[in-house]
């Protein structure tokens, strides 16, 4: 007489104690993020702690208001979310290429200088903690656009990745015209030695930071997908 054994059913398996680990690292980095663009919001609609013009005035001119703690933090906040989502990109195989690790570098590096090296006040003498807060806030202006660009331009073949690859590349180029209204006077002082006017540069460089905030968003979207 025999005897027929029935298969025990096999439980679902649980999601990787590794996956899970990263998404909640992706989590708190896309909080941090959204805590940055709070602190960023209240610095335009308060007069108090940011009594500035925001059509004329620079975001760095955020460093000496009375909310200018409120601006670091977001600096700091959104390079540490960014490195979180660079390292993700970088551990599923999708960020790759030297100039791609660079450019991604060169961000979260960037926003951490914007930060910790504030930009001179305007009228005074130029020093060189406020060069080095120029050339940070230069760097961290390009480099996130060209990243993303270049991450999508990898992936944009992919039938896994095609559609985040697509909108990296979009919001990559979007941010391009934004870089005008400062490259071109800056061109025309160098080569020609003059201060063509500039207008409405405030306002210009937050629409970027905008463009700049959506693309990091789809790239942490990105990451966390390849963490499934």
């Amino acid at each position: 007489m025999t005897t027929e054994l029935t298969p025990a059913p096999i439980p679902a398996l649980a999601p990787a104690p590794a996956a899970k680990g990263t998404k909640r690292a992706l989590g708190a980095a896309v909080a941090a993020v959204l805590a940055a663009a709070a602190f960023l919001v209240v610095l335009h609609v308060d007069r108090y702690w940011g009594p500035i013009d925001p059509v004329s005035a620079m975001l760095s001119d955020y460093a000496w208001t009375p909310g200018w703690w409120m601006w670091a933090a977001a600096m700091l906040l959104t390079s540490a979310g960014s490195v979180v989502v660079a390292a993700v990109l970088r551990g599923r195989g999708l960020l790759r290429g030297t100039l791609t690790v660079v450019a991604t570098t060169a961000w979260c590096a960037g926003l951490a200088a914007v930060a910790l090296f504030t930009k001179d006040p305007q009228g005074n003498a130029v020093t060189w903690v406020g060069k080095v807060h120029l050339g940070a806030t230069g760097i961290s202006c390009v480099s996130l656009p060209l990243a993303g660009w270049l991450l999508g331009r990898a992936h944009r073949n992919s039938p896994q990745w095609r559609g985040y690859a697509r909108w990296s590349r979009i919001l990559g180029l979007a941010a391009v015209p934004f870089f005008l209204p400062f490259l071109i006077p800056f061109a025309a002082n160098v080569a020609f030695g003059q201060h063509l006017p500039t207008v409405a540069t405030g306002l210009v460089e937050r629409l970027m930071a905008v463009l700049e905030l959506v693309e990091l968003l789809v790239l942490a979207g990105w990451a966390w997908r390849a963490s499934e």
